[in-house]
């Protein structure tokens, strides 16, 4: 089961772009206000500097998955326990973003519809694709829609011009200071993109250095596109008014007209929005049934995705029940401990270790 680079780079890119499409943004704007393109930017570089760290790892341990490596650097019981974290951090992204898919076909979509209809279709989808094809179909999947999720949600940001102003984002600095730039990167950029995935998914890679590349480029491509939105949306609505947006991103869609011809074009905005979150929740789900699948010994990945599938229902339904647990983006549990640790902390020593090892090996 090997993926090109090509799938790799659409996987990544979109993965980035559906989350930093509305969570970023909002946590950035309600901190900084307008100047939560700045928290942005920052928080841009420091997942791309993340993104690199993790591929020192992945490059040092080419030959193998997350579970094999962190038991080999750590022993067995600390590389396990550790790569537990590693699984309950992609339990609970899959919930999060599942909860937050269903509840925005809710709002603006399927006002009637039950929320668990809504919820069972959306995990059977992603658990299809998982057990018929694995990677290999999300992979294609992800290759098919990319070009077409890319190009419209770059090319929407221009077609507001008519309402853009950019004396909305002055006073640059000056209102802010530093140290509300710097609390919107911190609520910001644990949500911008999940590198962690990088550390399952590079075994699959069939070329690891075209794939290194790729992986960085998707990641570049999700971050600048983050920016340029966070921007426009200062430009077309204002920081206040955009500190109100539940999805600021599908709204600039509703402003857009030209010539009282193209219009309601957030209609391509929803479709292509599901389209990504179906690649970014079945990408989730393959890589947390493959890792269980090793951490457990139990060779049949696909029916522990069965499994799992039956217990991300029960999380969604239960989370979608008790409101304040999906709006726990800014505890300080997550933000100061749980997200630095298993993107900086635990990376940065396995290099540390990865790289001692091997200088070990050179011969002198």
């Amino acid at each position: 089961m090997k993926i090109g680079s090509y799938p790799m780079f659409w996987m990544v890119s979109i993965s980035s772009i559906i989350v930093s499409s509305y969570l970023p943004i909002r946590l950035a704007v309600a901190e900084s206000r307008q100047d939560c393109w700045i928290s942005m930017l920052l928080g841009g570089m420091i997942m791309m500097a993340t993104t690199w760290l993790m591929l020192r790892v992945c490059m040092q341990n080419k030959d193998k998955t997350l579970v094999s490596f962190m038991k080999d650097l750590l022993g067995t019981f600390l590389g396990k326990t550790l790569a537990i974290v590693y699984f309950l951090l992609w339990l609970w992204q899959l919930s999060m973003l599942t909860t937050a898919m269903v509840e925005f076909q809710n709002l603006i979509l399927l006002h009637n519809t039950p929320t668990i209809v809504l919820i069972v279709c959306t995990l059977f989808l992603a658990a299809y694709a998982v057990y018929r094809g694995g990677l290999t179909a999300v992979s294609r999947c992800a290759e098919v829609i990319g070009p077409f999720f890319l190009l419209f949600c770059y090319s929407h940001l221009f077609l507001n011009f008519k309402y853009i102003d950019m004396k909305r984002i002055l006073p640059i600095y000056a209102d802010s200071g530093w140290i509300h730039i710097l609390k919107g990167t911190l609520y910001s950029y644990n949500y911008m993109v999940d590198p962690t995935i990088i550390l399952m998914l590079f075994f699959f890679a069939a070329n690891k250095r075209t794939a290194s590349r790729a992986i960085l480029w998707g990641t570049a491509v999700a971050m600048i596109w983050a920016v340029l939105t966070t921007l426009v949306v200062l430009f077309v609505t204002g920081p206040n008014m955009a500190a109100e947006l539940v999805h600021p991103t599908y709204y600039l869609t509703k402003f857009v007209t030209i010539l009282n011809f193209i219009q309601n074009i957030d209609s391509f905005y929803v479709t292509f929005w599901m389209f990504g979150n179906f690649i970014k929740l079945s990408v989730y789900l393959f890589i947390l049934s493959y890792g269980l699948s090793e951490w457990t010994g139990f060779k049949n990945w696909k029916l522990i995705a069965c499994v799992m599938t039956i217990i991300w229902l029960a999380i969604v339904i239960y989370c979608s029940h008790h409101i304040r647990i999906t709006h726990m983006f800014k505890s300080l549990y997550l933000i100061c401990g749980l997200y630095p640790f298993v993107y900086i902390v635990i990376p940065l020593l396995l290099w540390m270790i990865g790289s001692i090892r091997g200088a070990g090996r050179r011969p002198v």
